[in-house]
């Protein structure tokens, strides 16, 4: 399999160097507000309207009152408090990204597991409670952990999780469903040029000014946010970073992050920095930057080599950058911190 190994950093999911700006004759509408437990910008360039916004954060309200593991009363909520009990009846949605969670599952050998509820909750990484848990309990956590154990009725429409104390958490792939939901949305509504961020999970919808491809800066992991060290160049397309310099938390004097091993419940540890997955989909792009960072580089390239439409680029922690095959005239390094590793 041909691939090039490259210096890079992590995705800088918020940073476009498109030159998004219009001129002022051209009409584009945005919007910024927090749903789906992370902050959403939308930014439509052709035929947008605040109607058409109304209508995208309407929908996004939709997806999280659906999926969202923080709400009882959404359908995974009730999944969760029934476990152990009872099959609950779901949505054509729902069911789609749980089905396309366990896909994951099965294609890493559950690297990304959809079950792994019982373990984010205990660690409670990203709140004000993120402590390191009791080792006894989180080996309890772990024992509920395993996406091949969720019993799915297609005729009945129902998802059944047949422990007590099992959990479903669609953290890791629902906001790439969500970014994917809004471009078809938009292009029922004749809009061929926008801009969506989803907390990191960005869509770049169409052609630049309908003539270039949109510029994506690479978030830099060791840097400030606003800072980036490489660009991708992209037309519908997601860009979906993870790392582990997004959410974690410090005990002790040692940092504890938010990727965790499936079979043990702890903090991945290897030298990924990060790892940024460019996909047609971006529920793949957002489930594999997952998958990929838990995989590692040499197995994680393998497999997006076998997968059409997927790219991904790996920064290790000495700033050598990896990319797929496929990025080769599509993606460059502009920091000389970074380098193509050998």
């Amino acid at each position: 399999m041909k691939f090039k190994k490259i210096s890079i950093a992590i995705l800088c999911i918020g940073l476009l160097l498109t030159g998004c700006q219009k001129p002022e004759e051209d009409t584009s509408v945005s919007r910024t507000q927090f749903v789906l437990g992370t902050v959403v910008t939308i930014a439509l360039y052709d035929n947008g309207s605040e109607e058409i916004l109304d209508q995208v954060f309407n929908r996004l309200l939709e997806i999280e009152n659906l999926m969202s593991a923080n709400l009882d009363a959404s359908e995974i909520g009730r999944i969760n408090s029934q476990a152990g009990l009872e099959p609950v009846r779901v949505s054509d949605e729902t069911l789609a990204v749980i089905e396309k969670g366990i896909y994951y599952g099965q294609l890493s050998a559950g690297a990304f597991d959809i079950t792994m509820e019982p373990v984010v909750h205990l660690w409670n990484i990203g709140t004000e409670e993120a402590k390191v848990p009791d080792m006894s309990v989180l080996a309890q956590r772990v024992a509920k952990v395993d996406y091949q154990k969720v019993q799915i009725n297609r005729q009945d429409q129902t998802v059944f999780l047949p422990e007590k104390g099992m959990g479903l958490d669609l953290g890791g792939i629902a906001k790439g469903y969500a970014a994917d939901d809004i471009v078809r949305l938009l292009e029922g509504q004749g809009i061929s040029e926008a801009m969506l961020n989803l907390g990191g999970n960005v869509y770049a919808m169409g052609m630049k000014e309908g003539a270039s491809l949109w510029k994506i800066g690479i978030q830099n992991p060791f840097d400030s946010r606003n800072e980036y060290f490489g660009i991708a160049s992209i037309a519908n397309k997601s860009v979906v970073t993870s790392g582990p310099y997004e959410r974690y938390f410090e005990e002790d004097g040692k940092r504890y992050h938010h990727i965790f091993d499936s079979s043990t419940g702890l903090p991945i540890e290897n030298e990924i920095a990060s790892v940024s997955v460019i996909a047609d989909l971006s529920m793949d792009g957002d489930a594999l930057s997952t998958t990929l960072y838990a995989m590692g580089i040499d197995n994680g390239i393998k497999l997006v080599e076998t997968l059409p439409g997927v790219e991904c680029i790996f920064v290790n922690q000495d700033k050598a950058v990896t990319i797929s095959s496929g990025l080769e005239e599509s993606f460059t390094l502009e920091s000389s911190e970074y380098h193509f590793a050998q």
